[in-house]
């Protein structure tokens, strides 16, 4: 899912491999979460799904080797 489009783009990434700049977000695909105002990241918070369950969450994101998000 990541290392074709990056060719396509000419980006030398999309794998994990030694050397390759670590961008990967983990993904727990059993943790369960309600959408809320508080939980919204985006600044626009129109949305029909305010209120709803919701399973999987994304856990962190690492960009170039970095933490950028950590679920709290």
């Amino acid at each position: 899912m990541t290392i074709g489009p990056a060719r396509i783009l000419g980006l030398e990434s999309g794998t994990l491999a030694v050397g390759a700049p670590a961008d990967i977000c983990i993904f727990d695909p059993e943790q369960y979460w309600t959408l809320s105002e508080e939980t919204l990241r985006s600044r626009g918070h129109n949305t029909p799904f305010l209120g709803w369950e919701f399973k999987g969450r994304v856990t962190h994101t690492l960009l170039a080797g970095e933490v950028v998000y950590e679920f709290e």
